[in-house]
This record gives structure tokens, C-alpha cells and sequence, in this order.
């Protein structure tokens, strides 16, 4: 059954219109630039509010990916952390089947939403793919991912004028 037949009847073709377009979005990241920045560097980094006397947990709380100011005592937030070599695990994920337009190549992957070992998480819930399938990378088999599951950042080499989140991601710490 072509498109559209299902809803026309049987003496009359569906109407079709084909219009191409394009668009240039400008964005910018404001105070967590360094964020991207750092990334196109091979670096993660978060921001950690230190005003523990005035967070629930009476600690710092770690903001992966990094925020501006703290939600909990609203001050501003402007110390920043390297991550890069801080032992990361799996705290969910999901294996996805269908994506947006720019990711329908890229299916089958998995996503995961990791946590940072030693940190308070209530704010770092960072959701990033595990791997994606592509040549010449890991190939993580989907049963093997688990909960709790030590994981390692790996960066994608990207212009930082062109960075967003995809050029983080994650492979497994350990052999599988």
C-alpha cells in the first residue's frame, strides 16, 4: 500500500507536495561554553556548588552536564571539575530502535544516563550514548549492558564552533 492510499478513496490520487528547505539556527551556550569547549578538547567537566550547609544532602553537588547556578540554594555556580578521568557507571539506559532524522542512521544504539562514583547524583544524571555502531568503534553487545556497568568517556574530534553533546560518548571500562 503506498503512502496516503489508505485514506483516499479509489477514483482519486492523494495530493503530494514536496517542498525542500533549510535552516541556519545560531546558538549559543552561554555560561557553561567552556562545557563545549572542553569537549572539542577531550576533556568533560562539570560544575560543583560547594554551599553545603544550605543543600538538602549538607554536601557540594555535582551538576553533570554543568549548570550556572544552583538549584537549591540559587547562588551562582562557578567552579569547575575535570571529570575526564573520574570513574563513571551505568545508572539506566535504553536501547533505541528509532530516532530523530539526523539519528536514523545510527539505529540500533544504546543510551545510557551515567553517574559520577564518589559524587552526590541528585543533579548528574548526563545521558549520553554508549556507542553507536559505526566502523571503527566499540561494539558493545546489548545484553552485556547492565546497570552499574563501569564506563569510560571518549570524545569524537569535532570543531568547537560545530560541537554539541554527540561528541561525547561513552565505551566500557572493562572487557565484556
Amino acid at each position: 500500500m503506498s503512502v496516503g492510499k489508505k485514506y483516499v478513496s479509489n477514483n482519486r490520487s492523494p495530493l503530494i507536495s514536496e517542498m525542500p528547505y533549510s535552516i541556519s539556527y545560531r546558538h549559543s551556550y552561554g555560561e557553561i561554553s567552556k562545557f563545549f569547549i572542553d569537549l572539542s578538547q577531550g576533556k568533560l567537566l562539570g560544575t560543583v556548588c560547594r554551599n553545603g550547609e544550605k543543600h538538602k544532602n549538607g554536601g557540594d553537588l555535582l551538576f553533570l552536564p554543568p549548570r550556572a547556578d544552583c538549584p537549591e540554594c540559587l547562588s551562582e555556580v562557578n567552579e569547575w571539575i575535570d571529570l575526564t578521568d573520574a570513574e563513571f557507571r551505568v545508572y539506566s539506559f535504553t536501547h533505541v530502535y528509532f530516532a530523530g532524522e539526523s539519528f536514523l542512521g545510527k539505529v540500533p544504539f544504546t543510551l545510557i544516563n551515567i553517574e559520577v562514583v564518589g559524587y552526590d547524583n541528585s543533579y548528574s544524571k548526563l545521558i549520553s550514548t554508549l556507542v553507536l555502531d559505526d566502523e571503527g568503534e566499540i561494539h558493545v553487545d546489548r545484553e552485556k549492558v547492565k546497570i552499574g556497568m563501569k564506563v569510560k568517556p571518549k570524545f569524537r574530534k569535532v570543531q568547537p564552533e560545530k560541537i554539541d553533546a554527540s561528541a561525547l560518548y561513552f565505551v566500557p571500562a572493562e572487557n565484556l
